[in-house]
């Protein structure tokens, strides 16, 4: 009995190394996972979709700020040093970029750049096949069915506009936006008849010129840019009796948004809820001034009948004085 609990504990003694060294590179492996840097959580987000848990993720700027607002901090440069892949979109706001590649020191970072783009239905899928396919060429991933899923969920959310579209009859609907939104609005079917550059940049003679648009094209719906402002468009919607629409330029701004699709619903259904508030409203507006020239006229006929008793008592009177 005392040789077999010797045997059994020699055993053990010799097996815990092993247990030790399996447990060691297990922890190495779940340690090795490649660090992915994106700038922005455009592109962030597709490559988040893409590889799961299988990489760290960091995207750099936070999607309710405008890139060209971006803060950098040490623990980015330190992410960056030991990134695999850097993704970008390649846009003016990223000036802070190649100062921050120059200080992370990473010679073996592979950087791509993933432009154009990205939030229209036909730009959203562009983005998930460019991101896809570096991730595969790079990481060697077979990522084609992952593709097909997200390229079908990019449809899904284009039928949905278009059938939308088509109900609001959206391309008689007039809107005024941010310049950097036109082209989803113009996807969405909308006709957009005048944008604005951030408004700081904008003179008096500019904000003059988009109320004489909006008023002469009589205006359903002014967009401000949540990344931008949110308060601008605003001030000329209500001069003009139009309605406020803040969109998204980034996934993850707004609950519910953390995909490229999930950000274009949102999009649409703000334009196409605003759409249908304006319509409610002009209606109601109609409504009140036909009520109001009703009265009018009321008012009118009883001043006239008033003043034909008048008349006429005033003839009563003179052929009976006679």
């Amino acid at each position: 009995m005392k040789n077999k609990k010797r045997l059994t504990l020699s055993v053990a003694l010799l097996l815990l190394p092993l247990m030790l060294l399996s447990v060691t590179v297990t922890e190495a492996q779940a340690a090795d996972k490649p660090i992915i840097v994106c700038t922005t959580s455009a592109v962030g987000s597709v490559v988040e979709e893409f590889v799961g848990d299988t990489a760290d993720v960091l995207v750099l700027v936070r999607p309710g700020l405008c890139p060209a607002d971006f803060d950098m901090k040490p623990g980015y440069i330190d992410a960056v040093s030991k990134a695999q892949i850097l993704f970008k979109q390649n846009i003016t706001g990223e000036f802070w970029l190649a100062g921050l590649l120059e200080a992370s020191g990473n010679s073996d970072l592979t950087v791509v750049a993933i432009p154009g783009v990205y939030n229209t239905p036909a730009g959203a899928k562009s983005y998930i096949r460019g991101v896809g396919g570096n991730l595969s060429e790079i990481l060697g991933l077979d990522l084609d069915a992952k593709t097909a899923e997200m390229l079908s969920d990019v449809d899904e959310v284009s039928s949905l506009m278009t059938n939308q579209a088509a109900t609001v009859d959206a391309s008689n609907v007039k809107v005024i936006c941010m310049g950097w939104l036109k082209t989803f609005i113009e996807s969405a079917g909308f006709t957009v008849v005048a944008t604005f550059n951030p408004p700081e940049t904008l003179s008096a003679g500019d904000i003059t010129s988009l109320l004489e648009t909006a008023q002469s094209e009589g205006v359903a719906l002014v967009v401000d840019n949540l990344q931008i402002d949110t308060e601008f468009g605003a001030g000329i919607a209500s001069q003009v009796g139009a309605e406020h629409v803040v969109l998204t330029n980034f996934p993850g701004a707004v609950p519910n948004t953390e995909t490229l699709p999930e950000m274009l619903q949102y999009n649409a259904e703000q334009l196409f809820n605003g759409t249908v508030t304006w319509k409610a409203t002009s209606t109601l507006k109609a409504e009140k001034v036909d009520l109001q020239n009703q009265v009018a006229i009321f008012q009118i006929a009883a001043a006239l009948a008033a003043i034909a008793a008048v008349a006429e008592a005033v003839l009563l009177y003179a052929k009976r004085k006679k």
